[in-house]
């Protein structure tokens, strides 16, 4: 697998009020500049407001969630009006146009959008019973169980930013080289491309998914294909930290070590260890791993991701 970097923009869904269009409920905005002066540099951000598109308004009556015989969405100051059929409706008519995305910002607490802070209150209101997914963020999960999906506000934090963007780059790779010919080989081909990277979220799941790739009998191509995706698109949902990003780059030093002077081998072996004490940036080891990685003629290392582009090195990570 060659690894190419990106020319264009990746789609990616947002909710429509952190582009600072005034849709929410109170005819506000809540307008996010790491999305719009930041994201939208390598994100293409289309924007969806479920509230607005089932009719409600703007401004209109607020809702919130309650627990009854199901989650319902219903009116705060009159529970008379539920639109929960009509979120739910409007997430399963966007289907074709999520299909094309490659990932999703949601916002926060809201009862439509928000993926994880979103209050269930007790039927008669009074207090919340637990906090969980919107309507429409619920069901957009049930459409695409693999789509990254994050909160606007989190993303002010760098290393969530970071995450996210780098599931979304392998969702979209995932679109561009194993979607049109899911064949095994060529799902095992991107897992490798990927593996260092991988390590690098979660050791002992990135062993368990090359053992399922060792012996792939009881999968049919599409199978497999789908159940691969959901697995690597959950390691990477796991954030990386400096111990196995250290061991991931230590790998990635062993396929060059024999091509390397003593010297040569010496000064990356401390700026790995600088890396890991917090000394040095993870990007002044993948300039060096890169600088080295024409002397290696195995194809293996030469498609390893971890050694491509990151996104903080796009300078998406360092927002002011």
């Amino acid at each position: 697998m060659k690894i190419q970097l990106l020319t264009e923009r990746i789609p990616v869904g947002i909710s429509q009020c952190a582009l600072g269009d005034p849709v929410r409920y109170n005819g506000g905005h809540k307008h996010s500049k790491v999305c719009t002066e930041l994201l939208s540099q390598c994100l293409e951000l289309r924007p969806f407001c479920p509230e607005v598109a089932i009719g409600l308004g703007v401004p209109r009556p607020p809702i919130h969630l309650i627990v009854s015989d199901r989650l319902r969405a219903v009116g705060r100051d009159d529970p008379r009006m539920d639109v929960t059929e009509a979120l739910e409706n409007y997430a399963d008519r966007v289907v074709p146009q999520v299909a094309e995305l490659r990932g999703f910002i949601l916002m926060q607490k809201s009862p439509s959008c928000g993926v994880r802070s979103v209050p269930h209150y007790k039927e008669d209101g009074s207090g919340a019973l637990a906090h969980g997914a919107g309507l429409f963020a619920a069901r957009l999960r049930e459409h695409f169980p693999h789509l990254p999906i994050e909160e606007v506000g989190r993303l002010n934090a760098s290393d969530i930013r970071e995450n996210f963007l780098t599931r979304v780059f392998a969702y979209d790779a995932w679109y561009r080289y194993v979607a049109p010919d899911p064949r095994p080989a060529r799902v095992t081909e991107f897992y490798t491309a990927y593996k260092y990277l991988l390590l690098a979220h979660h050791q002992p799941l990135t062993r368990e998914l090359g053992r399922l790739l060792s012996d792939t009998s009881g999968y049919k191509p599409q199978q497999l294909a789908v159940e691969v995706r959901g697995r690597m698109m959950e390691i990477l949902s796991h954030p990386a930290n400096r111990r196995d990003r250290t061991n991931a780059l230590m790998h990635s030093q062993g396929h060059l070590n024999e091509y390397l002077t003593k010297e040569e081998r010496a000064e990356l072996t401390r700026l790995i260890e600088d890396y890991y004490r917090g000394r040095k940036p993870l990007s002044a080891v993948l300039t060096m791993l890169r600088h080295y990685l024409p002397r290696s003629p195995h194809q293996f290392i030469h498609s390893q991701v971890l050694l491509a582009a990151e996104p903080a090195e796009l300078g998406l990570c360092d927002f002011r």
